[in-house]
């Protein structure tokens, strides 16, 4: 049960280079430790959720760059137009309002191209 949902868990959202260098060699740790007591089980879960979250941040940091590009990219445009109509606002704290605002909202497109593709679902026999 744990290993499958690691395994979903990487498959879903870590590269399939990420899964194989990383991930995987800890799993196959686990299984090799399987007949182990309960202690040893619980430290090596540990090391293998350990081995998912140094893939996590090895994907944040892979594709972070880009990432934060690919968002100030809308942000950059609209807050330029917001400041040329900065006579429109009465105070800065609605100036400054709207500006989260779009800040907020130049994550969305950015998020939705750069969450992964569900593995297609295999056919049960």
């Amino acid at each position: 049960m744990f290993e499958a949902r690691i395994t979903a868990f990487s498959r879903r959202f870590l590269s399939t280079r990420t899964f194989e260098l990383i991930v995987e060699p800890a799993l196959a740790d686990l299984h090799y430790d399987d007949e182990a007591g309960r202690r040893i089980t619980a430290v090596n879960r540990l090391a293998v959720v350990r081995a998912v979250a140094g893939g996590v941040c090895d994907e944040f940091r892979r594709d972070a760059l880009s990432f934060f590009g690919l968002t100030l990219v809308p942000a950059g445009y609209y807050l330029f137009m917001l400041a040329v109509c900065l006579d429109v606002f009465r105070t800065w704290s609605d100036f400054f309002a709207v500006a989260a605002l779009i800040l907020a909202l130049s994550f969305c497109p950015v998020i939705v191209c750069f969450w992964p593709r569900r593995p297609a679902a295999s056919v049960a026999d």
